[in-house]
């Protein structure tokens, strides 16, 4: 039967394979760019011709958010993992996955300027920063109702 510990331990599963297999990925990122340069050589863009560069800079400086991000994950689920879950430590990292986010959201921007659907790629990262931004909100104000609580007779 499926529970919150099997759940648990799955997502920390994906996080350590995510972990692995973005490095792994961005070896592959020439490839991959040239391959979209050959194929999808005349995008819908403000500026034409190659794009295999600057989106090699995009999934190159997106990839270290990832990572980042991945990191701080794995640190959160493995709190959460030994039920310290309304925690300050959490809500740095719940910060840090926001930020990555949103710095993630920087250079698919940029990378609008040549292919436009890249817009929706940095919006959709700049959205999912700030829903990240408000549970980070909420989690610090239970951490203060937590400790406010702890400290009551």
């Amino acid at each position: 039967m499926w529970n919150k510990t099997k759940s648990l331990q799955l997502s920390i599963i994906l996080v350590r394979v995510l972990f692995v297999f973005i490095p792994l990925l961005m070896l592959c990122v020439p490839v991959i760019t040239e391959w979209y340069d050959a194929v999808y050589g005349e995008g819908i863009g403000l500026l034409g011709g190659r794009v295999a560069l600057p989106l090699s800079i995009c999934l190159y400086l997106a990839a270290v958010c990832g990572m980042v991000c991945l990191w701080a994950l794995g640190r959160l689920l493995q709190n959460i993992r030994k039920d310290e879950v309304f925690t300050a430590a959490n809500c740095k990292h719940l910060r840090v996955i926001s930020w990555c986010c949103l710095l993630a959201a920087i250079p698919f921007g940029v990378f609008g300027i040549w292919r436009s659907l890249s817009f929706v790629v940095a919006l959709a990262a700049a959205f999912f920063g700030l829903i990240l931004r408000v549970l980070k909100n909420v989690f610090e104000k239970a951490v203060e109702l937590k400790e406010e609580n702890d400290y009551t007779i």
